[in-house]
């Protein structure tokens, strides 16, 4: 089998293969990331479900509301504490990986910034990236 790519957390209990590219790639920067991410957004890389495989023994869940108003469940390694991946019920035949665990970080081409009203001031946003202030596709 061919991958795109591969990954994992920090300590390497938990690992993931990806089967095929992203559908796309982009920067969270709502306040729930950045907790989440530890800095002032995420790096989202969105694939079909089903084509991302985790494996390893550490994976534990937090669900949550998300400011969709619909269910959150992110997953990370109980071990290191490293945020791996997440599924949303607002998009359930998607599965987010956080591009920061990915193996080869060369592979990670973010194509737009989805809730910048929340973005940190100090963030630059790049002016040929496609930004939104809510969701992607929201004015």
């Amino acid at each position: 089998m061919t991958l795109f790519a591969t990954g994992g957390c920090l300590c390497g209990a938990v690992r993931y293969d990806c089967s095929e590219p992203p559908l796309m790639t982009g920067a969270c920067h709502c306040r729930d990331c950045q907790r989440n991410s530890g800095s002032a957004f995420a790096t989202l890389m969105i694939f079909k479900k089903g084509s991302v495989a985790v494996s390893g023994d550490g994976v534990s869940r937090f669900s949550h509301t998300g400011g969709s108003g619909q269910s959150v469940e992110r997953c990370f390694c109980s071990k290191c504490g490293s945020p791996v991946s997440a599924f949303y019920e607002v998009t359930p035949d998607f599965t987010v990986i956080f591009a920061g665990t990915i193996d080869d970080p060369s592979l990670v081409r973010p194509q737009w910034n989805i809730y910048t009203a929340g973005k940190q001031p100090w963030v630059e946003l790049p002016p040929h990236v496609k930004s939104f202030a809510g969701g992607y596709g929201s004015e």
